[in-house]
């Protein structure tokens, strides 16, 4: 019998070969067509190419207890492969939140994974668990698939019950059971670790550098943000920027380990040093366990972990509610031990709210400004009528708080209709303004609010373009300023500053001294009367304005 070695084989003018029983075939044989019927099976003798048992009829190739070595390749595999093991396509991660042994996790990180196809829910819980000496102890909070979200290839678990802590190992277990593809195929499961780390808070400054007040070690305008040294620096000034419109030039700050700083001006003992001088850097008030601050025209106010509430400088009208009018250059207890972060000054009156949603004030009551219904100064908190007031903020003689309800209330001086109430009478009660708020910031004559839908409105007093409504016009009630993402607000004497739900920061009104960070000529010329952004970050966190100094807290999440 012959043998016929190839590597093309074909007939006499492409027709189909003749080939004699029993020919042992070598090579490659490439046909463009396979016509005709195969009977029985294709064999070969000697060492197997494919192995023995290996047949092709109509249905494909079938391969039935042969023993294959190395990989067997195709474009397409017919059937559901339920007898080849380790053939077909995988649900693999691509990419996960946090990375694999990350150890520059941001505590308010989310956590998910990326796949190579479409994932659906499984079945399961899926564990998060701290790391001890290597190895994970305790669960911090499980999921089920109902509370995780399935979005084509993403995968993402629920939301944290509480932000993870700093400087601290995770590990993450997810069952095998919890992932499937569409085709109900299961992920293989898995555990990795990362870190956290602390995300770095910077503090910025510009506008007015008067009486130091940039803390930049010198008396220096600037018209663009400046940072201020430093990475630790809190959120301290609470739900608004604490700005007040009657801040002067002093500023009050926390950092995250609980330590309080100040700089600016001291004329009254309003940098509790002890003494009447001015700091052009920041410098430290005795104690670790402050937790909010506030600022009144040339006194301040701060509350500790243990809820009791501080006030020390200028004190001429009883608004540091010592039940007397004496200055104070270092801090001064008010009584009681349930304050909450809600506290704050005026230009001669005071305002704190308690735990029980009680709010109290004390000072000068000119106008009206202490909402107790009379026009006398107390020198100690008497506490205004309600029990769910939840915000508050005091200006030039007037006032403004929000309830649980979400209702906001105004009274006192209403020279420029900064009450909101369509008119110029003054109020020495609560006086509610239509709506549902979140939160309410009062400038020099001027006041604006964001209500619970996110959008800003302003009124009042308006000749430097505070307002944001690209003019100059006077307002008696809320006006709109366009935007429905607004979240925060502070204002100055004559300025405002705002943040969107996007991090981003905006401007308007003077800019005398700069304090629109613009980094553009000062002066009246560089008044805007209509939002303008400040820098493009959009990882601004928190904002607070002096008199015409403007301060805000970025999160700087880079390694």
């Amino acid at each position: 019998m012959s043998t016929i070695n190839v590597t093309n084989l074909s007939g006499r003018g492409g027709a189909t070969p003749n080939l004699p029983d029993g020919a042992n075939i070598t090579g490659v044989a490439t046909a463009t067509t396979f016509s005709g019927t195969l009977d029985g099976s294709l064999k070969t003798t000697g060492t197997p190419t494919l192995g023995l048992g290996v047949t092709i009829n109509a249905s494909g190739i079938s391969i039935s207890g042969v023993a294959t070595a190395g990989i067997l390749s195709a474009t397409t595999l017919y059937g559901d492969g339920s007898n080849l093991a380790g053939v077909g396509e995988t649900i693999a991660p691509w990419n996960y939140n946090p990375d694999v042994n990350d150890a520059l996790v941001t505590p308010d990180t989310g956590i998910g994974i990326t796949f190579s196809k479409k994932v659906v829910a499984g079945s399961g819980t899926a564990t998060l668990k701290i790391v001890n000496a290597g190895a994970a102890g305790t669960t911090i909070q499980s999921w089920g698939v109902s509370s995780c979200t399935f979005a084509t290839q993403q995968f993402t678990l629920g939301a944290l019950v509480s932000p993870l802590t700093i400087n601290k190992t995770y590990q993450l277990d997810i069952p095998g059971t919890f992932i499937d593809d569409n085709d109900g195929n299961s992920y293989v499961g898995t555990a990795y670790t990362f870190a956290t780390m602390a995300a770095a808070d910077k503090l910025w400054a510009w506008g007015s550098a008067a009486y130091g007040g940039l803390a930049q070690n010198s008396t220096t305008r600037y018209s663009s943000p400046i940072q201020i040294p430093g990475t630790n620096w809190k959120d301290s000034w609470g739900s608004n920027g604490n700005g007040f419109g009657v801040t002067n030039f002093h500023q009050l700050i926390l950092k995250t380990d609980g330590t309080l700083w100040t700089w600016g001006f001291g004329n009254k003992g309003q940098l509790s040093q002890n003494n009447t001088a001015q700091y052009s850097s920041p410098v430290q008030i005795p104690g670790t366990t402050w937790a909010s601050t506030s600022r009144g025209y040339y006194n301040s106010f701060a509350t500790k972990t243990d809820g009791t509430l501080w006030a020390w400088g200028y004190n001429d009208t009883g608004n540091l509610g010592q039940n007397n009018v004496t200055q104070y250059s270092s801090p001064v207890q008010i009584p009681g031990t349930t304050w909450t972060g809600e506290i704050g000054g005026g230009i001669r009156q005071s305002y704190g709210i308690k735990t029980d949603g009680t709010l109290w004030t004390w000072g000068s009551n000119d106008n009206g400004g202490l909402g107790l219904n009379n026009t006398t100064t107390y020198s100690s908190p008497v506490q205004i009528p309600g029990t769910t007031w939840s915000k508050a903020v005091a200006s030039y003689y007037a006032s403004a708080a929000i309830k649980t309800d979400n209702t906001l209330w105004t009274w006192g001086d209403n020279e420029y209709g900064e009450l909101g109430q369509n008119n110029k009478t003054k109020y020495s009660s609560p006086t509610q303004i239509p709506g549902t708020w979140s939160s309410v910031e009062k400038g020099r004559e001027f006041s604006v609010a964001i209500n619970t839908d996110g959008e800003l409105f302003a009124w009042g007093y308006n000749s430097y373009g505070n307002l944001g409504l690209n003019n100059r016009t006077r307002y008696s009630s809320p006006t709109q300023i366009p935007g429905t993402t607004w979240n925060e607000v502070s204002c100055g004497r004559y300025h405002t500053l705002a943040l969107k739900t996007n991090g981003t920061m905006w401007a308007w009104g003077d800019n005398e001294e700069g304090e629109l960070g613009q980094n553009e000529s000062t002066g009246t010329g560089g008044r805007k009367s209509s939002p303008v952004q400040v820098g493009s970050s959009t990882e601004w966190t928190a904002i607070s304005c002096t008199t015409q100094g403007s301060y805000a807290i970025e999160k700087d999440t880079t390694p």
